[in-house]
């Protein structure tokens, strides 16, 4: 297949998304019809066959074609037949279960505060856990998936918008309107022991910080005054005693 007739192709499915079944895609357009570049193309490259799409497939579709069938505002991209697009509605009798997902590391909060609006301005919510899921893991690998109880949303005067057989939206989903997996227990952080330092490495560092170097073998250094000083005296001495013994023992003779 030519370059042109991938073009062509690309449009058909560009056209089929966009202005026909974006939700079958996870997809919600405002209320001008456009939808994120960035969400279009994830959703897309989901699309066995054409992972290789990337906005340079836009660019050449406005280019080549004779006639588009997609228009582009900055970052938005609809279908010129945007107008035909069905609108979101009051439902009244949604399905008893609709799925929903969050990231895991705002799962604790969650559970404490229930679901809010994150992405989007409006809660998504889907009637199959498959396309839930696919959804969110656009925004995160590895999503936590919630079942929405619809009938206890409705007790407390909640309500869904819908559209198609695909999408629901809300503004708020209370604690009590869902349920989903336990959540894992944060293991305990053990704190590591204090390693005791070894006393006979202690003793060396200590040793060496304030140590001199001991000399046992003979050394230049000159003997100071005061012990030249007290060799002489001694000298003195015993040459004194000589003599008088000396003269001792001449007396006796």
């Amino acid at each position: 297949m030519n370059r042109k007739k991938q073009i062509e192709q690309f449009a058909k499915i560009s056209e089929y998304i966009l202005g026909h079944h974006p939700d079958e895609f996870g997809l919600v357009p405002d209320e001008n019809g456009y939808i994120k570049i960035k969400e279009f193309l994830q959703a897309v490259t989901e699309i066995n066959g054409w992972r290789h799409i990337r906005k340079n497939y836009i660019n050449e579709m406005l280019l080549v074609l004779d006639t588009s069938p997609i228009e582009v505002d900055d970052t938005r991209i609809r279908s010129k037949n945007h107008l035909s697009l069905p609108r979101y509605t009051a439902c009244e009798n949604p399905p008893k279960l609709l799925y929903t997902c969050v990231k895991q590391k705002s799962y604790p909060s969650v559970l404490e505060n229930g679901i809010q609006p994150t992405a989007h301005s409006k809660i998504i919510c889907c009637n199959d856990p498959d396309l839930a899921q696919k959804i969110a893991r656009r925004r995160s690998p590895h999503p936590v998936l919630l079942t929405v109880h619809t009938a206890a949303m409705q007790e407390q005067g909640l309500s869904f918008l819908h559209a198609d057989s695909f999408l629901f939206l809300t503004d708020f989903i209370p604690t009590e309107c869902f349920t989903g997996p336990v959540p894992a227990k944060e293991s305990p952080v053990t704190k590591k022991a204090d390693k005791k330092p070894d006393p006979v490495e202690t003793y060396k560092q200590q040793a060496q910080a304030g140590s001199f170097t001991l000399s046992l073998g003979k050394t230049d250094e000159k003997p100071s005054r005061s012990k030249k000083k007290e060799k002489d005296k001694s000298w003195k001495n015993n040459k004194k005693r000589l003599r008088r013994e000396k003269q001792n023992l001449w007396s006796e003779d």
